[in-house]
Protein backbone atom coordinates (compact mmCIF):
# COMPACT_ATOMS: atom_id res chain seq x y z
CA UNK A 1 0.00 0.00 0.00
CA UNK A 2 2.76 2.33 0.80
CA UNK A 3 4.02 5.13 3.16
CA UNK A 4 1.63 7.65 4.77
CA UNK A 5 1.03 11.10 3.50
CA UNK A 6 1.84 13.33 6.27
CA UNK A 7 -0.30 17.09 6.96
CA UNK A 8 1.71 19.26 8.83
CA UNK A 9 1.75 23.19 9.48
CA UNK A 10 4.00 25.32 11.05
CA UNK A 11 4.26 25.10 14.75
CA UNK A 12 7.74 26.69 15.71
CA UNK A 13 9.59 29.44 13.58
CA UNK A 14 11.65 31.15 15.66
CA UNK A 15 15.49 30.34 15.79
CA UNK A 16 15.95 31.35 19.09
CA UNK A 17 12.67 29.38 20.71
CA UNK A 18 13.78 26.55 19.10
CA UNK A 19 17.47 26.35 19.81
CA UNK A 20 16.02 26.92 23.71
CA UNK A 21 13.55 23.83 23.34
CA UNK A 22 16.54 22.14 22.04
CA UNK A 23 18.63 23.07 24.95
CA UNK A 24 15.72 22.50 27.29
CA UNK A 25 15.10 18.54 25.65
CA UNK A 26 19.32 17.76 25.80
CA UNK A 27 19.15 18.70 29.28
CA UNK A 28 16.44 16.84 30.78
CA UNK A 29 17.24 13.65 28.39
CA UNK A 30 18.71 10.40 30.61
CA UNK A 31 19.14 7.92 27.51
CA UNK A 32 21.56 9.92 25.51
CA UNK A 33 25.69 8.98 26.91
CA UNK A 34 28.10 11.51 27.50
CA UNK A 35 29.58 11.58 24.19
CA UNK A 36 26.27 11.79 22.49
CA UNK A 37 25.38 15.15 24.80
CA UNK A 38 28.86 16.70 24.50
CA UNK A 39 28.06 16.28 20.42
CA UNK A 40 24.80 17.86 20.58
CA UNK A 41 25.90 20.64 22.65
CA UNK A 42 28.55 21.63 20.32
CA UNK A 43 25.65 21.94 17.79
CA UNK A 44 23.91 24.26 20.14
CA UNK A 45 26.70 26.39 21.30
CA UNK A 46 27.69 26.65 17.13
CA UNK A 47 24.01 27.11 15.90
CA UNK A 48 24.38 23.93 13.71
CA UNK A 49 20.91 23.64 12.58
CA UNK A 50 20.42 19.99 11.60
CA UNK A 51 20.91 18.70 15.06
CA UNK A 52 19.42 21.20 16.66
CA UNK A 53 15.90 21.13 14.66
CA UNK A 54 16.67 17.43 15.57
CA UNK A 55 16.80 17.35 19.53
CA UNK A 56 13.85 20.24 19.21
CA UNK A 57 11.49 17.89 17.42
CA UNK A 58 11.96 15.23 19.76
CA UNK A 59 11.47 17.45 22.81
CA UNK A 60 8.31 18.57 21.25
CA UNK A 61 5.17 17.65 19.81
CA UNK A 62 6.59 18.64 16.55
CA UNK A 63 6.92 15.41 13.93
CA UNK A 64 8.41 17.08 11.08
CA UNK A 65 11.35 19.66 10.30
CA UNK A 66 12.35 21.78 7.31
CA UNK A 67 16.01 21.00 6.57
CA UNK A 68 16.20 24.30 5.06
CA UNK A 69 15.02 26.50 7.50
CA UNK A 70 14.51 27.16 11.17
CA UNK A 71 10.66 25.37 11.20
CA UNK A 72 9.19 22.64 13.61
CA UNK A 73 5.70 21.20 12.00
CA UNK A 74 3.04 19.85 13.71
CA UNK A 75 0.35 16.99 11.66
CA UNK A 76 -2.34 18.94 11.03
CA UNK A 77 -5.11 16.54 13.17
CA UNK A 78 -2.67 17.11 16.68
CA UNK A 79 -2.94 21.06 15.51
CA UNK A 80 -6.65 21.07 15.23
CA UNK A 81 -7.38 18.69 18.29
CA UNK A 82 -4.73 21.71 20.32
CA UNK A 83 -6.50 24.54 19.01
CA UNK A 84 -10.03 23.06 19.95
CA UNK A 85 -8.88 22.49 23.36
CA UNK A 86 -7.34 26.04 24.22
CA UNK A 87 -10.72 27.26 22.19
CA UNK A 88 -13.27 25.24 24.14
CA UNK A 89 -11.66 23.79 27.15
CA UNK A 90 -12.37 20.06 25.46
CA UNK A 91 -9.80 17.60 24.68
CA UNK A 92 -10.59 15.28 22.13
CA UNK A 93 -8.67 11.63 21.33
CA UNK A 94 -6.25 11.84 18.73
CA UNK A 95 -8.40 8.53 17.28
CA UNK A 96 -11.64 9.64 18.07
CA UNK A 97 -12.38 10.66 14.17
CA UNK A 98 -16.56 10.57 14.93
CA UNK A 99 -15.82 13.34 17.95
CA UNK A 100 -13.37 15.56 14.86
CA UNK A 101 -15.83 15.19 12.54
CA UNK A 102 -18.51 16.64 14.77
CA UNK A 103 -16.50 19.42 15.96
CA UNK A 104 -15.42 19.89 12.75
CA UNK A 105 -11.71 20.03 13.49
CA UNK A 106 -9.35 19.19 9.90
CA UNK A 107 -8.41 15.95 9.47
CA UNK A 108 -7.38 14.94 5.44
CA UNK A 109 -6.91 11.27 3.68
CA UNK A 110 -3.63 9.63 4.44
CA UNK A 111 -3.56 9.32 0.76
CA UNK A 112 -2.01 8.90 -1.94
CA UNK A 113 0.06 6.20 -0.98
CA UNK A 114 3.71 5.93 -1.90
CA UNK A 115 6.57 3.20 -1.07
CA UNK A 116 10.09 4.02 -0.56
CA UNK A 117 9.66 6.44 2.09
CA UNK A 118 10.69 9.84 0.11
CA UNK A 119 12.29 12.80 1.95
CA UNK A 120 10.41 14.97 -0.55
CA UNK A 121 8.87 17.88 1.21
CA UNK A 122 5.82 19.01 -0.92
CA UNK A 123 4.67 22.78 -0.34
CA UNK A 124 2.16 23.48 -2.80
CA UNK A 125 -0.38 21.60 -4.66
CA UNK A 126 0.83 21.90 -7.42
CA UNK A 127 4.12 20.54 -6.52
CA UNK A 128 1.88 17.50 -4.96
CA UNK A 129 0.47 17.24 -8.80
CA UNK A 130 4.12 17.30 -10.27
CA UNK A 131 5.28 14.86 -7.92
CA UNK A 132 2.24 12.21 -8.16
CA UNK A 133 2.95 12.28 -11.91
CA UNK A 134 6.48 11.15 -11.52
CA UNK A 135 7.21 9.17 -8.93
CA UNK A 136 10.50 8.69 -7.06
CA UNK A 137 13.39 6.73 -7.74
CA UNK A 138 15.34 4.68 -5.25
CA UNK A 139 19.03 4.62 -5.03
CA UNK A 140 18.48 1.09 -6.14
CA UNK A 141 16.49 1.80 -9.15
CA UNK A 142 13.07 1.03 -8.05
CA UNK A 143 10.53 3.30 -9.42
CA UNK A 144 7.58 4.10 -6.83
CA UNK A 145 4.62 5.24 -7.96
CA UNK A 146 1.81 6.97 -5.92
CA UNK A 147 -1.68 4.83 -5.70
CA UNK A 148 -5.00 5.83 -4.74
CA UNK A 149 -8.40 4.35 -4.94
CA UNK A 150 -9.79 5.63 -8.12
CA UNK A 151 -13.15 6.31 -6.36
CA UNK A 152 -11.49 8.32 -4.22
CA UNK A 153 -9.32 10.07 -5.76
CA UNK A 154 -11.13 13.13 -7.05
CA UNK A 155 -11.90 13.37 -2.73
CA UNK A 156 -8.21 13.25 -1.78
CA UNK A 157 -7.36 15.92 -4.49
CA UNK A 158 -9.70 18.15 -3.14
CA UNK A 159 -8.37 17.73 0.26
CA UNK A 160 -4.93 18.27 -0.89
CA UNK A 161 -6.20 21.31 -2.15
CA UNK A 162 -8.22 22.75 0.41
CA UNK A 163 -5.11 22.14 2.69
CA UNK A 164 -3.01 24.79 0.88
CA UNK A 165 -5.33 26.87 0.64
CA UNK A 166 -5.99 26.86 4.07
CA UNK A 167 -2.32 26.46 5.46
CA UNK A 168 -0.12 27.57 2.64
CA UNK A 169 2.76 27.86 4.84
CA UNK A 170 2.16 23.45 4.82
CA UNK A 171 3.78 20.92 3.99
CA UNK A 172 3.33 17.25 2.86
CA UNK A 173 5.90 14.63 3.88
CA UNK A 174 5.49 10.92 3.80
CA UNK A 175 6.35 8.29 6.18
Amino acid sequence: MGCHTWFSVPFKTDKEEIIKLAQDYLNSVTHYGDDYKKMYQLAIDHGLQGPILELAADGSDSNVRDPDNWILYKDIVDNSIEEHHKKTGVLIDRYDYEAQKKEGLENYSNEPRIGGYPDRIVRSYDDMVDFMKTGHTLSDGTHCDFNCDADRLDKVMEGIKQFFFKHPDGIITFG
